[in-house]
């Protein structure tokens, strides 16, 4: 890909910049709201290119993609952008246009709010959130966080925000994306709608860090902002790379460098992310579909094939979120139960997985590996046997 092409790309996923500089009375409403009420981890997000709006002038919106049973079916992007006054008022109409919705990645707020409207509301996993002002890495149980600042400094490696995206760093970040993505296994693919589309190039109160050696850029992480009251509250950490390979993790040591500026910034919160699937225990605090429920905790322990649930959840557990400094939110789900399977394989399609196809893949490959390793073992016994005559 040229230059010229790779910008023109990039340019397009500019939705928050785009919505400024075009000026139209809907793309200022939505980022008058966002910055005003854009509190959540996704909130950002809701500005990404391919979704549609529900947008009340004196509530707030809702973005929305449609589902494929039914004109009414849709999948909500998180939570309303709205306060939390607003909130229910801005839902209940939202369903007047859209009646049959699911709501994924919500808070405990919207779920309840939805569950009192006659939804299930099921947990979907954990965020972990760093509380900025109290983190440190202090403590044997932080030892890999340490490992992390220790070896990169050891390796003098170094980390610089970059104020502005140009054709160099464009290339670079290209490169670093390039590379990460080729050591991905199809299953491992991003998620698609709750995690926006990577966007090198400049964007509103968005920012980036870089790992450099060398002078070589080797990772990065980019940083989209939440909002509260007009101000940048806190961020989530949205896309990670790296292409050098380490005993210590890259990110880790990016993510520990932003968070040591952003705490002298007087910033609150940094989100790490969801972790899909993981600790799906729900209570009886909310009405949820014991068979959703099933299916989750079965898919986070045999369909790592699918999505790594395993491994993204284990890696934030480095920043020990049972200790003070860090903590896991809840995050949850909300549907009506008609055609559930149906309306499930749906959502998979907007979060860009393809269970069956996947599946198939996988039982493809196993038992590929499955005859691989049984021909070895008679090519093995075989030896075994013709050495033994020898003797």
């Amino acid at each position: 890909m040229t230059l010229k092409a790779m910008k023109a790309n990039q340019e397009k996923l500019q939705t928050a910049l785009s919505a400024v500089k075009n000026s139209t009375e809907t793309a200022k409403f939505r980022i008058e709201k966002l910055q005003q009420h854009g509190y959540g981890s996704l909130a950002y997000s809701s500005l990404q290119k391919g979704l549609q709006y529900f947008m009340h002038p004196q509530l707030g919106y809702i973005a929305y993609t449609p589902l494929r049973d039914g004109p009414n079916s849709v999948c909500v992007l998180a939570d309303p952008i709205c306060s939390r006054e607003n909130l229910r008022a801005l839902i209940e109409e939202f369903m007047k246009e859209k009646s049959d919705p699911i709501f994924l990645h919500i808070s405990h707020d919207t779920g309840k709010v939805l569950n009192e409207m006659g939804f299930t509301v099921n947990e979907l996993g954990v965020e972990t959130v760093i509380e900025i002002q109290k983190f440190n890495t202090v403590g044997n149980k932080k030892q890999q966080l340490r490992n992390a600042r220790n070896g990169a400094k050891k390796d003098n490696l170094t980390v610089a925000e970059i104020d502005a995206v140009d054709d160099a760093m464009l290339k670079s970040f290209k490169k670093i994306s390039d590379g990460w993505m080729k050591e991905k296994v199809i299953s491992d693919n991003e998620m698609q709608f709750i995690v926006r589309p990577v966007v090198f190039v400049d964007e509103i109160d968005v920012r980036k860090f870089v790992a450099i050696k060398d002078n070589e850029v080797v990772g990065f992480v980019i940083f989209d902002p939440m909002y509260e009251d007009g101000k940048v509250v806190g961020y989530i950490a949205n896309h990670l790379r790296t292409n050098l390979e380490r005993t210590y993790s890259i990110v880790d040591f990016i993510i520990l460098e932003a968070i040591e500026k952003f705490k002298q910034e007087g910033k609150r919160d940094l989100s790490l992310g969801l972790s899909p699937l993981a600790k799906v225990d729900d209570s009886q605090e909310f009405k949820h579909s014991k068979l959703l429920k099933a299916h989750f905790k079965y898919a986070f322990e045999r369909a790592n094939f699918l999505y790594n649930f395993k491994n993204l959840a284990r890696h934030k557990l480095k920043y020990r979120p049972e200790m003070d400094g860090a903590r896991e939110d809840k995050v949850y789900c909300a549907m009506k139960t008609r055609f559930f399977l149906i309306r499930l394989y749906d959502v998979y399609r907007v979060l860009g997985l393809n269970p069956l196809q996947q599946t198939i893949n996988h039982i493809k490959r196993s038992t590929v590996e499955l005859f691989r390793s049984a021909l070895c073992k008679k090519n093995a016994e075989k030896q075994k046997e013709s050495a033994s005559k020898k003797e």
